[in-house]
């Protein structure tokens, strides 16, 4: 009897198309996790940079305000009465002997509003309650609510 050699191929198993499929998706997505620990990485760095340019500007802000509390109270210690008097005297200055008044014979040139800006000139009360320059536009809601008002 004549024994047939024949090789018994083994079934090609579907695992290896999977894994080519599989390969670029694992790839995409570990790029994809990099990607975003990087994005953490320097949004924490920014967070931290920023923080420090902050502190930074806070020491900043109180160094200069305590300069501003120094000049305030030397400004204080330089004007008092007394240290002008005894400088006046340093200079030999000396109180007068005689005070002389002059009349000047020429009329006020206007008001006190007229020579100031408008920002700082008075304001009457019924244009402080019309608005910021008298303008009923200028006025706020509650004035044109009250002025809807029948009793008001």
């Amino acid at each position: 009897m004549a024994v047939q050699q024949r090789t018994l191929a083994a079934p090609k198993l579907k695992t290896e198309g999977r894994r080519l499929h599989l390969m670029p998706l694992l790839t995409v997505a570990a790029a994809l996790v990099i990607v975003l620990g990087l994005a953490r990485v320097v949004q924490t760095s920014q967070a931290t940079t920023a923080g420090f340019a902050m502190q930074s500007l806070q020491q900043e802000k109180l160094e200069l305000e305590t300069s501003v509390k120094q000049l305030e109270a030397e400004v204080a210690t330089l004007s008092s009465l007394e240290r002008i008097e005894r400088e006046a005297t340093r200079l030999g200055l000396q109180l007068p002997e005689r005070v002389s008044y002059v009349a000047v014979a020429v009329a006020w040139p206007g008001t006190a509003a007229d020579l100031l800006p408008a920002r700082f000139a008075p304001v009457s009360e019924d244009a402080a309650l019309a608005g910021v320059d008298g303008s009923p536009d200028d006025a706020g809601w509650w004035q044109h609510l009250l002025n809807s008002l029948p009793f008001y």
